[in-house]
C-alpha cells in the first residue's frame, strides 16, 4: 500500500493542505482563502473553531482525492505566527484569534516600562510592538480576561491538538510570543511576570519535527487516524529548510506581498547584538533546522512592486511580460532620475519620484526594482555586521515568476538561485511529518532535521 505524507500551512492569505508521497512529489493539494473578519479599527480576526474546520474540510477534500488504498502516514503543519487563542481548562477557546497584524496591544507596548522596553529585545530578539504575542495579551488582559489558568495555543498548535495530539508549544513559533528568552531557552519571565502568570500559560515545548500524538481514533476522515502528528514551526523558517536555505551562509528571499529575508546561522548573536538587530528591523529566534538560528527582516517591497504595477497599467499579461523585457534591457541605476519610496515596512504610502520627462514605464519599474533591492542589500549588510554573512540566496514566491525582478536580485550575494518547490510551505511541512513518522528524531539531543532532510 502506497503511502504519503500531509502538509497543512496556515497562512495570512490562504490555507493550504497538500499530500506528498515517499519520493517527495506533490500528489494532491487544496487551499482555501484565510477568512478573516474585520471588526474596525484595523482589526482582524477568526474564531478559533473556523481555523479548525477550514483546515478539515481541506484535509477531507485531499484524502477523497487519493487513490484508493491510500495511506497517510503522517500530518506536519506549518503557519504564520504570533496568532492563536486562549484555552480554558475544559479545552474551550477564550479568546479569538488575532491576525499578527492586528493592532491590538499597541497601546500596551507604547506604555511597556522602560526597564522592560530595554529588555525585550535585547532577550527575545524581537521588537516592542502588538506584533509579539505578549502585547495581545496584555490588551486581552485590560480588557477583563483573566488570564490565570488559561493556556495559549498558536493557531497551528490549536489544529494539531483537535485532530488528536497533545497541547504543545513548538519553539520557532514560541520564539514569535515575546515570551521565550533566545539565549537561555526558558521563558522570559518579566514578560510572565508582567501578565500576572506562571510557565503554565503556555504548554510545553517541542522541537520542530518531534511527534507529538497521532490523529484520534474518531476521526471522521477514516485514512487519516493514528497518522502521526508533528509541528513543522514558523511559514518562513519552514519554506527556508524547504528550499535548501537551514544552514549557515544562506537566506531565503521570500518574496511576496512582503519580502522577507530569513537567514541561517550556527549561533545566537550576544543580547546586545540581538537588541540592535531588533531596532534594526531583524528579528531573532530559533529555527526549524538543526543547529540554526533564524534571523529575519522584512521589506514592503511586493506591495511596491504590485502599485508601481497597476500605477503602469501592467498588472496581467501581455502588459506585464513587456514590462519585464523592456526592464531586462536597462542597467541598474538606469532610471531616468525616477525614485520610488514606500519599500520599509514602517512605511504607509508608495510613492513614484519623477526627476525629469526622459523615463518610459521601464524606466518606472526599474527605479521600484532599484529601490528594492538597495532595501535587500541594507538588511544583508546589518546581517554581516551581526556576523552572519550570507553567501547564497534562494528567490522563492509570486514575484520570482518575473526576470526582472530575480536578475534584480543578482547582484546580492555571490550566489542567487530560483527555488524549485512549487508549494515550500506546504512540501516543507510534509517533510517534517516524514521525520517524525521514520523516528527521525528519536535518541538525538537536538531532534530537528538536519538540512539535508530537505534535499530534492
Amino acid at each position: 500500500m502506497s503511502t504519503v505524507d500531509l502538509g497543512i500551512d496556515l497562512g495570512t492569505t490562504m490555507t493550504k493542505v497538500a499530500a506528498v508521497d515517499e519520493a517527495g512529489t506533490v500528489v494532491g493539494d487544496a487551499a482555501v482563502a484565510t477568512a478573516w473578519s474585520e471588526p474596525g479599527d484595523g482589526r482582524s480576526e477568526r474564531t478559533p473553531e473556523s481555523v479548525v474546520e477550514a483546515v478539515e474540510r481541506l484535509l477531507d477534500e485531499v484524502v477523497a482525492a487519493l487513490p484508493a488504498g491510500t495511506g497517510v502516514r503522517s500530518v506536519g503543519i506549518t503557519s504564520m505566527a504570533e496568532a492563536g487563542t486562549l484555552l480554558d481548562t475544559d479545552g474551550a477557546a477564550r479568546s479569538p484569534v488575532m491576525a499578527w497584524h492586528d493592532p491590538r496591544g499597541d497601546e500596551q507596548a507604547a506604555v511597556l516600562p522602560e526597564d522592560l522596553a530595554r529588555a525585550f529585545p535585547e532577550r527575545t530578539g524581537l521588537p516592542v510592538g502588538h506584533v509579539a504575542t505578549l502585547f495581545k495579551l496584555l490588551w486581552l488582559r485590560d480588557e477583563g480576561l483573566d488570564l490565570r489558568g488559561l493556556q495559549w495555543l498558536g493557531a497551528p498548535e490549536l489544529v494539531l491538538h483537535r485532530l488528536g495530539g497533545r497541547r504543545v508549544a513548538e519553539r520557532s513559533l514560541l520564539g514569535r510570543t515575546g515570551l521565550l528568552d533566545v539565549h537561555t531557552g526558558g521563558w522570559w519571565h518579566p514578560g510572565l511576570d508582567l501578565l500576572g502568570v506562571d510557565g503554565s500559560l503556555v504548554p510545553d515545548a517541542v522541537a520542530a519535527g518531534e511527534p507529538v500524538g497521532t490523529v484520534r481514533a474518531d476521526h471522521p476522515v477514516v485514512p487519516l487516524r493514528g497518522a502521526v502528528l508533528t509541528m513543522a514551526g514558523h511559514d518562513h523558517a519552514v519554506a527556508a529548510a524547504a528550499t535548501g536555505c537551514g544552514t549557515p551562509g544562506s537566506a531565503l528571499d521570500s518574496f511576496g506581498t512582503a519580502e522577507a529575508w530569513l537567514a541561517a546561522s550556527d549561533h545566537v548573536p550576544e543580547p546586545e547584538v540581538v537588541g540592535r538587530l531588533s531596532h534594526e528591523g531583524i528579528s531573532v529566534y530559533p529555527h526549524v533546522v538543526r543547529g540554526s538560528t533564524a534571523l529575519i527582516g522584512g521589506t514592503r517591497t511586493g506591495l511596491v512592486l504590485k502599485r508601481v504595477q497597476r500605477i503602469l497599467g501592467a498588472t496581467e499579461d501581455p502588459a506585464r511580460s513587456e514590462l519585464d523585457a523592456a526592464a531586462l534591457l536597462l542597467a541598474p541605476g538606469d532610471s531616468a532620475d525616477v525614485r520610488v519610496t514606500g519599500f520599509g515596512m514602517e512605511d504607509r504610502e508608495v510613492v513614484v519620484h519623477l526627476g525629469s520627462d526622459h523615463h518610459t514605464p521601464a524606466h518606472v519599474w526599474r527605479a521600484a526594482l532599484d529601490g528594492g533591492t538597495a532595501r535587500g542589500r541594507a538588511v544583508l549588510a546589518t546581517l554581516e555586521r551581526a556576523g552572519v554573512p550570507v553567501e547564497r540566496i534562494v528567490v522563492a514566491g509570486g514575484w520570482a515568476r518575473m526576470r526582472s525582478v530575480v536578475a534584480a536580485r543578482g547582484d546580492l550575494a555571490p550566489l542567487v538561485e530560483v527555488g524549485d518547490v512549487e508549494q515550500p510551505g506546504t512540501w516543507g511541512a510534509a517533510r517534517f511529518g516524514a521525520w517524525a513518522a521514520t523516528g527521525g528524531a528519536a535518541g538525538d539531543p537536538d531532534p530537528r532535521p538536519p538540512a539535508d532532510w530537505f534535499a530534492h
